[in-house]
């Protein structure tokens, strides 16, 4: 009975052990980070990533010039009404691989150059760029096509992580470079056991309009087209036909069925005439981009192969660019940062969406707020820089709300000549209150700006305050009701016969200029040396120059002690550092030139 039991025992033991053991190494499988969804990378789905530049949403399928495009979306979701978050190649490809609004990146959406102090900005502060994140979690990362604003090499844009890069943004006719070379890449990828991410990043149909001969007599349609359209559509066949050649290699090494593949644009083409001059910059955008939010700038294809999947599914509802990064993050077992702004397609694909998705968007002169088919675009200043384009000055920003069920070509958008005019409109009280909701939107969604406060405790009953800036405007936030206040732009006047301690409140818009400030007590000037500033209270009189980080509290409200007669801080982080000096170079010109960017 005595070795019964000690046998009883010993198998109690032994599956006591076992049981924790499984336990143990479950545990500590589940802390292994971005894996934790599919351990094993060798069967993590590999990831394919199409741009057509200057591709709009309303051509796949429509004249005849798609057909293996059209083949594809046969085995794929068809997202129908598709927003990219910006509308030129270099903010809406930033949003690609961060899954944020381009305001979000230290990126300028302006001007052409990046500047070093942004470049530099950018990698200190953007630590998950999608091409970095993937690698991080052995993928092999590619990159093939033609997007100057990939690298930081000419000035122009960004290195956001790939192992490999080939751009072929120096070539005059680079498309079929382009599929020479992704087939190259291919074969590098077939015999690596790694999952692969690649970018493929054809230029056509981007402007000047150069197709083959031959490819836009393919064009099938009852409409009346110009020169121009002409030559874009063939431009769309031409790079439909080398992506079929890209989908046969796929298939033919086998990489077809564990890949996903995502095929869009990074913005699309304005063709309406009502739009040639963009109301926005004064600018004639008639065939180009990146001067408005309209629906023809933004509207662009979205066409999903899942992985190991062949179905068929057509979606209707509102999608959007910034929500791409975490799709694919989904789809690949990684975990989307908290800092993403986008949300993975992945519940619309599988019908568990409960809420609908809102839109808001950025470019040049421009923000956007829209849901559903109802949008309200701005004229704004908000991310100016100073340069050949701007030169400080702010004038009036007016808004144009507008539906495109029942105006879909935008033609003919309710113009709001500010905000404070709509109560005088006379409009619907529903449609009034839409409005000021949509701004209250845009203005919620833009990042903050820096807030300026200054605090005063007077010494008689004559204080006087003047704050001027170089560029810009200022904008009053908060000040005491008995103050008189004269308001010119970049000059505000304030006076007081108030012997308590007061603040004034107020932000540079835009943020790129600093404030300068005097104050009088009894017509008699408050020296440097007595005012006060930052967190730890430093006498202004101790720095000369570049004094951004003496300003900074933070979050925190600083100390005000009873000795400081003016203290001045800053809440908010520095304003943004824009050269307007650069120049670009040769090649970065050249590059512009033969894109179409520049005359």
């Amino acid at each position: 009975m005595k070795s019964k039991s000690v046998s009883i025992k010993l198998k109690t033991f032994f599956f006591l052990f076992c049981f924790l053991s499984f336990s143990f190494c479950k545990k500590t499988g589940s802390d292994t980070g971005p894996e934790s969804n599919l351990p094993d990378t060798t069967k993590r789905p590999n990831v394919l990533w199409i741009v057509i530049d200057s591709l709009r949403g309303d051509i796949i399928g429509q004249y005849g010039v798609t057909p293996n495009l059209d083949l594809f979306a046969e085995n794929a979701v068809t997202f129908k009404y598709h927003l990219v978050n910006a509308a030129w190649t270099r903010p809406s490809t930033l949003v690609f691989f961060t899954g944020k609004y381009a305001s979000a990146n230290p990126v300028n959406f302006w001007d052409y150059p990046t500047t070093k102090s942004e470049v530099e900005s950018f990698y200190r502060t953007e630590k998950h760029p999608l091409p970095k994140l993937l690698k991080e979690n052995a993928f092999g990362t590619y990159m093939v096509g033609n997007n100057p604003f990939l690298t930081d090499k000419f000035g122009l844009g960004v290195d956001v992580g790939f192992d490999s890069l080939y751009d072929f943004s120096n070539y005059n006719e680079d498309t079929k470079k382009i599929t020479k070379k992704t087939f190259e890449v291919l074969e590098e990828i077939s015999n690596d056991k790694k999952p692969f991410f690649l970018f493929l990043n054809y230029n056509d149909p981007h402007k000047p309009y150069t197709p083959p001969q031959g490819f836009t007599n393919r064009i099938q349609t009852k409409e009346v087209l110009d020169e121009k359209k002409m030559n874009y559509l063939g431009e769309v066949a031409f790079v439909d036909e080398e992506l079929g050649k890209v989908f046969l290699e796929l298939k033919n090494k086998n990489l077809w069925d564990n890949t996903m593949i995502l095929i869009t644009a990074d913005h699309g083409e304005v063709m309406h005439v009502a739009h040639a001059i963009s109301p926005f910059t004064g600018t004639n955008t008639y065939y180009g981009h990146g001067q408005d939010l309209f629906l023809e700038n933004i509207h662009v294809p979205l066409l999903v192969k899942l992985p190991n999947e062949t179905k068929k599914q057509s979606i209707e509802t509102m999608t959007r660019s910034i929500d791409l990064y975490p799709t694919v993050l989904d789809y690949t077992g990684l975990v989307v940062p908290k800092s993403v702004q986008g949300k993975s397609l992945r519940s619309l694909i599988e019908i568990q969406e409960t809420t609908k998705r809102t839109y808001y968007g950025e470019t040049r002169f421009t923000q956007g707020y829209g849901e559903g088919h109802e949008f309200l675009l701005q004229r704004s200043y908000r991310f100016h820089e100073l340069g050949k384009f701007w030169q400080g000055s702010v004038g009036s920003e007016f808004y144009l709300y507008l539906d495109s069920k029942k105006d879909p070509n935008q033609e003919n958008p309710l113009r709001i000549t500010n905000i404070a005019a709509i109560k005088g409109m006379k409009l619907q009280p529903d449609l009034e209150k839409k409005i000021l909701r949509f701004w209250k939107q845009i203005r919620a969604m833009e990042p903050k700006l820096p807030l300026y406060h200054l605090s005063i405790q007077p010494e008689s009953k004559d204080t006087e305050v003047q704050i001027r800036i170089p560029s810009g405007t200022i904008r009053m936030a908060s000040y005491p009701d008995d103050v008189v206040l004269e308001e010119k732009g970049k000059l505000v006047q304030i006076q007081t016969k108030r012997t308590d301690p007061f603040e004034i409140s107020f932000e540079v818009y835009p943020d790129v200029s600093f404030p300068e400030f005097t104050v009088w007590f009894s017509k008699k000037q408050i020296p440097k040396s007595e005012i006060f500033t930052g967190y730890f209270g430093v006498s202004l009189a101790s720095c000369k120059s570049n004094c951004d980080l003496l300003y900074e509290t933070g979050p925190k409200r600083p100390i005000i002690t009873p000795k400081a007669k003016v203290y001045f801080w800053k809440e908010g982080g520095q304003k943004k550092s824009y050269s307007s000096k650069q120049e670009l170079g040769t090649d970065a010109l050249e590059i512009l030139k033969k894109q179409g960017y520049v005359q």
